[in-house]
């Protein structure tokens, strides 16, 4: 039975939680137990469960990934445009699970949350993740639904960093893959800026070397660094059109720095410093190439097909390391397919842009 249909959207289900009463270990070797993972489900899983699809989200969002919980909250999931019925990844057709990851502030056991042997937050405690651990966590969930095989696993940004992982972790539960702006590896110009705001965060004295939840003092250091990252999703035309050198008003404040003073406090008020640093040093860690000596051995053993998605306005994952990879995954014998895609929104295109990306990632999945 499908979920009641609004306008645009739809009603979801409500968030749902995994507990691991004897933890996850992560792959420093530490483990935090109890564990709790939250997910969300969108549309029906079939009766020989083949229809899955695992949508893996970015360092932003949560799994909240489609619909409104209500017919009047103000907005829907973060890739609403992508995941709904008769859309690119139609729920009459499939049965979509995204998976809350380690680290992240949403709801799964995290930096913030408290550990039942001392009564506080984890804080600087936490483990460092990384990409592993968030396969790792999801695949829990998957064998937790008894879902032993994926129609497809679809990421973007570091979303799609995890479904490159997923194929060379878990390569025959996955029957196709697709990836958007997002190569098995941070180019290092990206590294650099992401360098450079954790290391506004962390030099924040607010941020106490990360165990600051007694205090009400804000983060500066993480609304700067969300300032640095938010313009690695920009491109120089998108900020031309919506901002150039305009000024509001009588104002000397140009209309670039509002926008992100803003942008930045929003954040800041709704995502934790200590995940923010741990979920993006796990992009920044993985490197497939250096892990398996090559892209062509990581991925030898994957024998599903891949779409790969680039944005040719893309500052964070350039259209040539995309391609790199493409050509990588076709020496390993892969079916993969690359679309390059035309637009001023730079990386945030996968999250602005569905009348581009919609056809080529319906006609992908109707290849069966």
């Amino acid at each position: 039975m499908s979920a009641e249909r609004l306008d645009t959207t739809f009603v979801s289900d409500p968030p749902k939680t995994l507990r691991l009463d004897e933890g996850l270990r992560f792959r420093t070797g530490e483990v935090i137990a109890p564990f709790e993972i939250v997910y969300e489900t969108f549309g029906e899983l079939n009766a020989d469960r083949s229809n899955a699809i695992l949508v893996c989200h970015a360092l932003s969002p949560s799994a909240h990934a489609a619909g409104k919980y209500k017919a009047d909250d103000p907005k829907p999931g973060w890739w609403d445009g992508m995941i709904g019925y008769g859309k690119g990844i139609d729920l009459d057709e499939h049965f979509v699970v995204c998976v809350n990851f380690p680290g992240s502030p949403w709801g799964t056991t995290a930096p913030h949350s408290i550990d039942p042997a001392t009564g506080k937050p984890y804080g600087s405690k936490y483990p460092w993740v990384c990409v592993e651990d968030m396969i790792t966590a999801q695949a829990r969930v998957l064998d937790h639904l008894g879902i032993d095989k994926l129609e497809a696993v679809v990421g973007s940004s570091l979303g799609g960093m995890q479904a490159l992982m997923w194929v060379v972790m878990y390569p025959e539960r996955v029957d196709a893959m697709i990836c958007i702006a997002a190569t098995a590896s941070v180019p290092v110009a990206t590294i650099a800026w992401h360098l450079i705001g954790r290391k506004m965060i962390m030099s924040d004295p607010a941020f106490a070397g990360g165990d600051y939840y007694d205090s009400t003092n804000p983060l500066r250091g993480l609304e700067i660094a969300r300032m640095i990252g938010h313009m690695t999703y920009l491109s120089n035309e998108a900020l031309e059109k919506k901002f150039g050198r305009r000024r509001p008003g009588s104002s000397r404040q140009l209309q670039v720095d509002s926008y992100l003073e803003y942008q930045a406090k929003r954040f800041a008020k709704a995502y934790d410093a200590n995940a923010y640093i741990r979920v993006q040093a796990a992009m920044d860690e993985m490197d497939l190439a250096d892990q398996f000596g090559s892209l062509q051995i990581a991925f030898q053993n994957f024998r599903g097909k891949a779409l790969l998605i680039a944005f040719d306005t893309d500052w964070l994952f350039p259209r040539i390391d995309i391609a790199r990879l493409h050509g990588a995954m076709r020496a390993a014998g892969i079916d993969a397919t690359l679309s390059e895609i035309i637009t001023p929104n730079g990386h945030d295109a996968f999250l602005i842009d569905y009348p581009l990306i919609t056809p080529p990632v319906k006609s992908f999945l109707a290849r069966r």
